[in-house]
């Protein structure tokens, strides 16, 4: 036995009519139907039919569907009756919208409609629920690349853990939902790899120097950078850190374009004390408003 109730015939010629005069395109049916259960191949068999009787003969192929065919019938009741209002150009609106509160009210009559309140609330839990696995998953996400990172300290093969070093942070930008572009050569230069972050993109260079980054270095990225049009930024990332000395000469730079990034402040991002996004945003901001490019992650 199933406690799923089957629909009185009364119900379903309402339906029939609000699929007819409700709606005005034969896509607005197949969106309705496919977001209630009914499969493509379901609709498609009968695209060269009329609304009412692409209605009819999807309803009919449910009916020899068991249980799941008479589940679908009533979300199709429920989407159906739950329209705001017929769409704007079916040819009579106004017996659009009583074929609408006419399902309704029958609908509610037979108990087949969930209320709005109840809509709202399992709508919410649904979104918490959502949420709670989406946060859930990104922590454990997190917490592997922090744990790659810490692997990666011990690691002895240098250029092994340059190139693991990109990876990870590949990682870190996807988890973050940023658009990167991993490494590339074009045909004058190689790249680490590009961000994009609010409408600009950032080159990437990383770096894993036993010594704080040499200025020639840096020099030689910030080349690439010039060469590009102004939306063009540099994002650079030395685990061994910079010199002072280098750091003054960007401050005074007439057209600075870099921002930089060390171990610490990696670290501090893969301990989950602040998201990359917003560390990134707070180094623009400090470059762009004090003129300091290379603010810790522990002190924005």
């Amino acid at each position: 036995m199933t406690s799923v109730k089957p629909i009185p015939l009364a119900v379903f010629e309402a339906a029939v009519r609000v699929a007819g005069e409700a709606l005005y395109w034969k896509d607005s049916l197949k969106r309705l139907m496919r977001s209630c259960g009914v499969s493509e191949n379901g609709h498609a068999r009968y695209a060269a039919l009329t609304k009412y009787q692409i209605f009819r003969s999807v309803w009919g192929d449910l009916d020899n569907a068991g249980v799941r065919g008479l589940r679908v019938q009533h979300n199709l009741i429920e989407a159906l009756a739950n329209l705001d209002s017929p769409d704007p150009k079916v040819p009579d609106r106004g017996a659009g919208q009583r074929a609408i509160d006419d399902l309704r009210r029958l609908a509610a009559d037979e108990k087949l409609l969930v209320s709005p309140a109840d809509l709202r609330r399992d709508r919410l839990k649904a979104e918490a629920a959502e949420l709670a696995d989406r946060v859930s998953a990104e922590e454990s996400q997190l917490k592997e690349l922090q744990g790659e990172f810490l692997t990666l300290h011990q690691q002895s093969d240098h250029q092994n853990r340059g190139y693991a070093l990109e990876r990870l942070l590949a990682g870190l930008f996807r988890l973050n939902e940023l658009e990167y572009t991993g490494s590339y050569r074009t045909q004058t230069d190689q790249v680490d790899g590009a961000v994009t972050l609010d409408a600009f993109t950032y080159l990437v260079e990383a770096k894993w120097c036993q010594a704080a980054i040499a200025d020639s270095e840096i020099g030689a990225f910030n080349h690439k950078i010039e060469r590009r049009i102004d939306a063009t930024r540099g994002l650079f990332i030395s685990m061994s850190g910079f010199r002072k000395e280098t750091l003054d000469l960007f401050r005074r730079a007439k057209d600075n374009r870099l921002i930089f990034v060390d171990g610490a402040d990696l670290a501090w991002i893969l301990e989950g004390r602040m998201d990359l996004a917003e560390v990134l945003r707070g180094k623009v901001r400090a470059a762009s408003i004090q003129g300091e490019p290379f603010v810790r992650a522990a002190e924005l």
